[in-house]
Formats: structure tokens, sequence, C-alpha cells
């Protein structure tokens, strides 16, 4: 393997173990350094690759991992680019490989077709066992979320039973992330205790494994879980946690997220009325885009209004719903639904 050739693999080896650690900003630079030398090595070598990996391959991987700490950093158009790129010229054995970067950045997207398509074309759709044993309660965590963001809760908790069945104890961050992966299916089922006690084990995990960025997430679902059970104190205090955890990583728009969170229980002194009456026609719409996972840009060239319109509507519909973000909204709006339907 020439110099060229183990720079761009070794620089992406660390970026990706750089992101878990929760380091974003090393994670963004040692994944600009592995695309520029794959960039580079391709345009010597005209895309025959004299290693393991070709040069095209390297350049793919390198690209998945940029757009994976862009997403986490909350750049979006960083995120964008790098995974269209990859995207372009993947594979099926390649996007196997590749899934949990690329469904991470087109999940921060709100693409949930980009997701789909590409749960298809690693033939993964409705079972992870084709792909290697240390992505396996990965990649079902990211379909809980791809499958809870499309309002498909049934879909979701297959993925989360795969996590449940594939974790290996003596593999990194595989407990907590089956953990994390039921506490969301939990949360959007409104079953906040059981949302609550696995979201807090995947916290511990994720905690000790040196995973904070994992561990912002799972202190939020706790949060969740807690608003809903009427616990406005003790969700204060996990949602504090995660948004301190979000902004040791560099992980700005979970950080902006849960600050608004926090903002808005903070406020809230009663129990808010949850029904359809407390929301406006277009509150109601506003919250349902965001549930089927469009982000808040998305929403508003859906509707033509700015962005800083939808941000309003939703910071109400938080308040009135009592939940304390998007991913918290799908189970309050099922009941919505379904009250009005009776």
């Amino acid at each position: 393997m020439d110099d060229e050739t183990s720079a761009a693999e070794r620089s992406t080896g660390a970026a990706r173990n750089q992101v878990l650690r929760g380091r974003l900003s090393r994670a963004t630079e040692l994944a600009a350094r592995a695309v520029a030398t794959a960039v580079q090595s391709v345009s010597q070598s005209q895309g025959h690759g004299s290693g393991p990996l070709g040069h095209g391959e390297e350049l793919t991987a390198a690209l998945a991992v940029q757009a994976w700490a862009a997403a986490w950093r909350g750049d979006s158009q960083l995120a964008d680019q790098a995974s269209a790129r990859a995207m372009h010229q993947l594979d099926a054995g390649w996007s196997r490989r590749l899934l949990v970067e690329l469904l991470g950045a087109r999940l921060h997207l709100g693409d949930v077709d980009g997701c789909q398509r590409l749960a298809a074309l690693a033939g993964v759709e409705t079972d992870p066992g084709r792909v290697a044993p240390v992505l396996r309660p990965w990649i079902c965590e990211s379909m809980v979320n791809v499958e809870l963001t499309r309002s498909r809760p049934a879909r979701a908790a297959l993925w989360a039973e795969h996590a449940a069945e594939t974790a290996q104890p003596s593999m990194w961050g595989h407990t907590a992330v089956m953990h994390l992966a039921n506490g969301q299916v939990a949360l959007a089922r409104n079953d906040l205790q059981v949302a609550q006690l696995r979201a807090s084990r995947a916290a511990e995990g994720f905690t000790d494994a040196g995973m904070p960025g994992y561990a912002a997430r799972s202190h939020a679902v706790v949060g969740a879980a807690l608003i809903g059970m009427g616990e406005r104190d003790a969700a204060l205090r996990e949602l504090s946690m995660a948004r301190r955890l979000a902004e040791s990583c560099g992980a700005r728009a979970l950080a902006a997220e849960l600050v608004d969170a926090q903002l808005s229980l903070s406020v809230r002194r009663a129990p808010q009325v949850r029904s359809m009456d407390s929301l406006t026609v277009r509150e109601h719409e506003v919250a349902e885009l965001a549930v089927r996972g469009l982000t808040n840009r998305q929403i508003a060239e859906k509707l033509v209004v700015s962005v800083k319109t939808v941000e309003g509507h939703l910071s109400r519909v938080f308040t009135k719903l009592g939940v304390p973000c998007r991913t918290a909204l799908a189970a309050p709006l099922r009941k919505i639904d379904a009250e009005l339907v009776h």
C-alpha cells in the first residue's frame, strides 16, 4: 500500500473514531484531510488503487465520514454536499460499510427518502444481518430514527428488536445503543417509564464508553419521558445535562434544540392542555411536517413562509404540547389525531 493510500485510510478511521468520542472539531479536521488525500490519490492513479481499497473507494469512505461529522456539528451544507458525493458512487457492499455515517448525515437533513434508498441499496431494509456484526446495532438505531421520522412506530419497534438481538456486550457501545433504540421507540409509543429506564441505561453506557454525543441524545430522551410524566424539575436536569454534553462536543444543532427545550420548559408552571383545541391549524400543519422529518428550512419552503415563522410555530407547539423538542412530537400528535377521529 502506498503512503498516500494508507494516509487516507488512517485519517478516515481516526475521524470516525473521533465522531464516536464526541471530538467533532478534530473529526472534521481529520475527515477533510482524508478527503483531500483521497482526491489527490484518485487524480494520480486515475481511479486504480494499489491496496485493499481502491482510491475511489477511499474517497467514498472519507466523504461519508466527513458528512457524518458535519451533521453532528450542524453544518447542513457540508453534510449535504459530502454525503451526496459519497452516495453518487456507492455500490451495495460499500453502502453496507458506510450506512451508519450516511444515514446520520441524511437524517440530519431530513432526507428520509434518501435513507430508505440507502437501506434498499444495502439490502438491509428489514434485516441488519447482511452487515458486519460490529455495525448491526448502530444501523438498527439509525433505522429506528428513520422509521420514527416517517411516523411508523411499529417498523421502528422491529428495528429496536433487531438491535437487542444483535448487540454484543463485549463490543464498544453495543449495549448502550441498543437501549437508546428501545428507549426512543418507547417514547414514541408514550410508554414513558420504559423510555426513561431504557434511555437512562443508554446514557450511563455511553458515558462509561466515552461517547458524550450519544450520551447527550440519551439524556434528551430521558428528559422528554420525564416531561410526559409531569416531572418538570427532573426533566430540566436531564435536558441541562444533555445540553452541556452536546456543547462540549461541538454538536451545535443538538445543543441549540436543547436550549430551546429548556427555555420552553422553564417558563411553564402548570400542566398544559394537550388537545387539538390548543393548536392552530398552521401550528398543527408545521408540527406534522416536523414529525415527518422535514427541517425548518424545508418546512418554510413548503409552506412559503420564513424560517423564523416556522421556528415560532414550533416553539409554541412545544409549549402547548408539553414536549422539549421535535423528536418527542410524534406521540402527542397521534393522540390529537385520534381525538379528531372520535
